[in-house]
């Protein structure tokens, strides 16, 4: 099959077989480190935020990819490994790729060093031990290199040139995520730092990375970011103060109603104000993670509940006499600890080992509209664009959902139904 050209994103899912229904795991949450260490006594859903660290070590599916068709995961050897569809340059070595490919090892990058990976469409990036990150697949400008890759290996993304120019090496990275068709990341010192497409999606206009300008001055108490994830077509940004801001959201976002596209401008996610930490009563519930696919979106709180947004009622997952478009909580979910979207449904663990989900009338990934426990015994799961995969405590992967290229293993066809992977995920074993 052919590379496909710089074609929008549903007629790329045309090309794939996707298009027609409403990549991998978007992650719900990322700690990331900050100045000083810091703990939150007061609520249930509190946690540490580590002083001085790097990147945290996330071996397991992949949290913040959104990858068509493949499945993506950081291996327990410190390496990125992809499988269903691997062409594109996913697998970063041309030679070896193909459609419904068990597990490989992406190519260019040092053996062991990976340390987060992150998938928009056909392309990827990965962040190291050390700070930096790397770019792959078949759009340069997409993943920060904006250049063409020899043998299409990974390369280290720099800072306002392409990975062959003579731009410094973007470094001290400790957390990175992705919309579609951009990338960002937090550096140690509370900046922000953008790549990729730049209309929309959260990308820059310059190659390489490149600061985003706008937020509050990361070396005031209370400013510097603690949450990033990017979700459908913007980024999500929580600061240490508990306030939430985006940035991108071209058509079909992931925000409440009444944001519109801000490109590369920062601005408050003003509808979930009264949720931000400084604004809510001693005790009350806050904000400590955003998320969203097509249409719909939702933030989990401190005390393990969830509200949701969307622009019907089925992407609320409060049932059909909802108000979908403001946001409120869903009253069936309670003790979750983390949530990732894919494009049309949400994956949401909970404190037991639990999953649960709930999907839009047109789900890709085959879930319920009303919030179902999915299975039990789990101790990873990712969302991607059109499947849901996850790994249960006896070590054995599942998945469900739209599955062409065989993200969830073989057959391929869309599960509606739990079912075992069939390829060897041993690898990426949390």
């Amino acid at each position: 099959m052919s590379k496909p050209s710089n074609i929008s994103r549903r007629q790329c899912l045309a090309a794939t077989g996707l298009f027609g229904l409403a990549t991998f795991v978007g992650a719900a949450q990322i700690p990331v480190a900050t100045s000083a260490a810091y703990k939150d006594k007061t609520h249930a859903r509190s946690e540490a935020i580590p002083a001085n660290a790097g990147p945290p070590f996330a071996v397991g599916v992949s949290k913040n990819s959104r990858m068509v068709d493949t499945g993506m995961g950081v291996g327990n050897d410190g390496n990125v490994y992809v499988w269903g569809l691997t062409f594109y340059e996913i697998n970063g070595d041309i030679p070896t790729s193909g459609w419904q490919k068990p597990p490989q090892k992406v190519a260019g990058i040092p053996d062991g060093i990976v340390r987060q990976a992150t998938g928009q469409i056909y392309n990827a990036n990965a962040l190291d031990k050390d700070g930096t990150v790397w770019g792959w697949g078949s759009y340069n400008f997409r993943d920060g290199t904006d250049a063409p890759k020899p043998n299409g290996n990974a390369k280290q993304v720099r800072i306002n040139t392409a990975w062959n120019g003579s731009g410094a090496i973007l470094d001290k990275i400790i957390a990175i995520s992705s919309t579609e068709y951009a990338g960002a990341g937090i550096r140690s010192d509370g900046t922000i730092w953008h790549w990729g497409y730049p209309l929309g999606y959260g990308g820059n206009a310059a190659p390489g990375a490149s600061q985003l300008a706008g937020l509050p001055d990361p070396s005031v108490a209370g400013n510097r970011p603690i949450y990033l994830k990017g979700a459908y077509t913007n980024f999500f940004l929580i600061l240490e103060r508990g306030d939430v801001y985006y940035w991108g959201g071209i058509g079909g976002n992931s925000l409440p109603s009444g944001l519109l596209d801000t490109g590369a401008t920062p601005r408050l996610v003003s509808p979930l104000a009264p949720w931000f930490k400084r604004n809510v009563a001693p005790g009350a519930p806050y904000i400590v993670a955003v998320d969203g696919g097509i249409n719909m979106g939702g933030a989990l709180l401190s005390n393990g509940q969830v509200l949701s947004w969307g622009t019907d009622a089925s992407r609320t997952g409060r049932g059909p006499t909802t108000t979908p478009t403001v946001p409120t909580v869903v009253p069936s979910l309670s003790q979750i600890k983390s949530m990732q979207f894919g494009f049309t449904g949400v994956a949401l663990l909970n404190g037991d080992g639990e999953l649960w989900g709930y999907g839009a009338s047109d789900d890709y990934g085959q879930f319920p509209q009303n919030p179902t426990r999915i299975d039990t015994g789990v101790v990873e799961y990712g969302s991607g664009q059109g499947f849901y995969l996850w790994q249960k405590s006896d070590g054995s992967f599942w998945g469900r959902g739209y599955n062409p290229q065989g993200a969830i293993g073989l057959p391929i066809g869309t599960q509606i139904a739990n079912r075992k992977v069939s390829w060897d995920l041993g690898m990426v074993t949390k």
